[in-house]
């Protein structure tokens, strides 16, 4: 009889190694799979930021262009304007208008880096909540 619970204890044995091997197997695919799709969204949210970039970028430029010559034109046309009587006044004029035109877009951009959001909130946010989910599982429970 005990050849027989000897043939018995090794199936149980090889039964529980091949489970054991299984379970190894689904919790590497989980692992894999979150891997995957947490670097997917966080390469979603790279092009996404890309494109933003270039974007504002591009506007930022033909809008700066188009801003610079308007101001030239029209500073030119007030000097011109009162070339004869008060070209200094004048002179001064848009020369203040320009400074303060300036100092307000410099404002203007420090705000829009300040106030915007950080780049791959949403990957850090669902690593955060498999973070805390993983520290659950994982952590002693109590009998």
């Amino acid at each position: 009889m005990s050849g027989g619970d000897s043939g018995a204890s090794l199936t149980e044995a090889t039964v529980r190694r091949e489970g054991l091997r299984a379970a190894v197997a689904r919790v590497a695919s989980a692992f894999v799979g979150l891997v995957s799709t947490r670097v997917e969204l966080a390469s979603i949210e790279l092009a996404e930021e890309r494109d933003r970039l270039t974007r504002r970028l591009a506007f930022v430029a033909a809008g700066g262009i188009l801003l610079a010559f308007t101001l030239l034109f029209v500073g030119a046309f007030f000097i011109v304007l009162a070339w004869d009587t008060h070209r200094l006044w004048a002179i001064a004029a848009v020369a203040a208008v320009h400074l303060g035109a300036g100092l307000w877009a410099l404002s203007q951009a420090r705000a829009i880096g300040r106030d915007a959001p950080s780049p791959f909130s949403a990957t850090i946010d669902e690593l955060k909540k498999d973070k805390e989910l993983l520290e659950r599982a994982l952590a002693p429970r109590e009998p």
